[in-house]
């Protein structure tokens, strides 16, 4: 028997057919009907573009990089207000650093390179860790609660389990974020961002070049970035 390529084909739901009714497409997994539905749908395949098992598109990587600069316009301006003091903090000693650099440059003596390293460590992880829990916050409740950031929701993007729809289950929304954001806390030990500071970069890149879509963080996650309503 000849199987049926998984696709989208008229609704066979005779509701679907009813006067009045628009045309009405369902996506078929290759072994059987799905509940994805797409109106005015030609038949065949989702137009040349990947999907989830179940048949929702998977939204392509400038998308997703839209999403990103939306999300952190709303992010870095709450996270710098709250973390204000220790910014403040920060430059006042990295201010009494200088000034005493000047004055031992004046009498002939220089400090080692190692004594910078120090300078303002705690209001600097402190700042980190007030980005961190304000990205973090930001992105958990938003994807349990709408499975979208308002960058994604903004661009008609939405997150979900590749193999589930539904909600996003919490344990999934920490290894994205995990993977996504977990670097970061790097960035305030001396070296440690020299190594692992490309990661966010690559983890970005990486729906380049996957046959899923999948950013890093979506592979341990086991999640998708789709297209919230199929276009005709």
């Amino acid at each position: 028997m000849t199987q049926i390529p998984a696709g989208w084909y008229a609704d066979p739901d005779p509701a679907a057919a009813r006067p009045g009714h628009p045309p009405q497409q369902r996506y078929w997994d290759g072994a059987m009907w799905t509940e994805h539905v797409a109106p005015g749908r030609p038949p065949g395949p989702v137009g040349g573009f990947k999907t989830t098992p179940d048949g929702e598109r998977l939204a392509n990587w400038w998308p997703r990089v839209g999403a990103v600069v939306i999300d952190g316009l709303i992010v870095s301006p709450v996270a710098l207000l709250l973390g204000l003091p220790f910014l403040l903090g920060y430059l006042r000693s990295y201010a009494a650093y200088m000034d005493e650099v000047m004055q031992q440059a004046e009498s002939g003596a220089m400090p080692g390179f190692t004594s910078s390293l120090g300078v303002g460590a705690g209001d600097l992880l402190a700042l980190t860790l007030v980005g961190l829990v304000v990205t973090v916050g930001y992105h958990a409740g938003f994807l349990r609660w709408k499975s979208a950031t308002p960058g994604k929701m903004a661009l008609g993007l939405r997150v979900r389990l590749r193999d589930t729809p539904g909600q996003l289950p919490w344990s999934a929304i920490a290894k994205r974020l995990f993977v996504q954001h977990g670097a970061s806390l790097f960035t305030v030990v001396p070296f440690a961002s020299m190594i692992i500071g490309w990661f966010p970069l690559l983890d970005g890149l990486w729906p380049l070049w996957d046959d899923k879509n999948q950013a890093l963080h979506d592979k341990l996650a086991r999640t998708n970035v789709v297209v919230r309503s199929p276009q005709p």
